[in-house]
């Protein structure tokens, strides 16, 4: 391994840990999140809307934040980023009324858009362009991790030692780690970095968004990947947020609910690097589509489930396949585009992820307020089933 070698090698695990510490405190507090927000005398309904402040926030700003650090620097927008992460967990602790958390969640949008574009496109910069998606998929094993121990662990606690103020604050601690390392083990890349000036390049950025879209989507692949992007997110970025009800609903302890959540980020945790270097081999279309059918089948029995040991099983199926959708749609967004062209592209397909988030929740928290919350899945399951065939349709865009 040549000395660049081993310096890409180094940068990248200080990204991936970066990562990791950041979404472990950021899913510690997952099972219990939204009934800490009920307890502050919000509906189910409300809940919904003040959860998709941070999708909406980052259907604006991911495009914008993916183009930006092109010019002031990945490394510099993703320390940003995390020192954002790190303050969230600390406002919940002190939250007495709704509006901190609706606080909190604006919060939470700004630090998701503005660190994992610039993560993402300087992880994928240390790997060869036909790696792609073995450098997606263990970039995304870092947040994966975390969420497989981070739920379970909050859940745990939560029900049997501390209460809910108290584990924000620890999980504010944890989350710092993460600013840290990457302030310690990555490096300055602004020498690689666009010449022009960052208010320059935003003024830019908005006046050159119709060309940039149209020039992104003028590929086929980025179409139909932006596609299966929104329809994965449209339903599976719920939830963390339906779980949670769904399981308080049915007398679920937050252990359990911990659990659910849990089984689902360890089947993406493992799945993640398998699923990369397979599309690697097997093409986008087959693991994508695949995903989406199964998706059709979990997420109508989830509400039927008779048995609490159900839902982690059928939660984790979810899981599979949404490794199956998102980060093999990454790939084929990121693969069509030239590589200093790649964090506008993967700030699009974040942008399209994050629009089909905001929707979808917007459409659940309208469900919600006049059908229970059984009904958020069967709708779930019926828009993956009509995102699939739209997805066969249109099979010669992969080619």
């Amino acid at each position: 391994m040549t000395n660049v070698e081993e310096k890409n090698q180094r940068i990248f695990w200080a990204i991936f840990m970066a990562t990791f510490f950041a979404m472990f405190g950021e899913t510690i507090p997952q099972s219990f999140q939204p009934l800490f927000i009920q307890n502050l005398g919000v509906s189910a309904a409300v809940i919904t809307l003040i959860y998709n402040i941070r999708n909406v926030i980052q259907t604006f700003l991911r495009l914008v934040a993916g183009t930006i650090s092109d010019s002031l620097g990945r490394r510099n927008m993703m320390l940003f980023g995390l020192a954002l992460f790190a303050l969230v967990p600390f406002i919940y602790s002190v939250a007495t009324n709704p509006y901190l958390p609706i606080v909190a969640m604006m919060a939470s949008g700004l630090a998701l858009s503005i660190y994992f574009p610039p993560s993402e496109a300087y992880a994928s910069s240390l790997f060869p362009p036909e790696k792609a998606g073995e450098a997606m998929g263990r970039y995304h094993m870092s947040w994966a991790v975390s969420s497989v121990i981070g739920p379970a662990i909050g859940g745990y606690i939560a029900s049997s030692f501390l209460d809910y103020e108290t584990i924000f604050v620890f999980s504010g601690v944890i989350t710092c780690i993460g600013f840290f390392i990457a302030w310690r083990y990555t490096e300055d890349d602004r020498d690689l970095s666009c010449p022009i000036p960052p208010g320059m390049l935003i003024r830019n950025t908005f006046s050159e968004f119709p060309a940039t879209m149209k020039r992104l989507f003028s590929n086929k692949k980025v179409i139909v990947a932006c596609i299966a992007v929104f329809a994965h997110s449209f339903c599976h970025w719920g939830l963390v947020t339906f779980i949670p009800l769904l399981g308080a609903e049915i007398g679920m302890t937050e252990f359990w609910i911990g659990l659910t959540l849990t089984a689902n980020a360890l089947s993406i945790a493992i799945s993640l690097p398998i699923v990369g270097k397979l599309s690697d081999r097997v093409g986008r279309f087959l693991p994508i589509v695949t995903g989406l059918i199964v998706s059709v089948a979990a997420f109508a029995l989830v509400p039927l489930a008779p048995y609490h040991w159900m839902l982690p099983i059928l939660n984790a199926v979810l899981g599979v396949c949404a490794v199956l959708v998102f980060p093999i749609s990454q790939a084929a967004t990121m693969e069509s585009q030239k590589p200093e062209d790649r964090g506008s592209a993967t700030g699009v397909w974040g942008m399209i992820m994050s629009l089909g988030g905001t929707i979808g929740m917007f459409v659940m928290s309208v469900v919600l307020s006049v059908a229970s919350i059984q009904w958020v899945f069967y709708i779930s399951a019926a828009f993956t089933l009509v995102s699939a065939v739209v997805i066969i349709l249109m099979r010669g865009y992969f080619d």
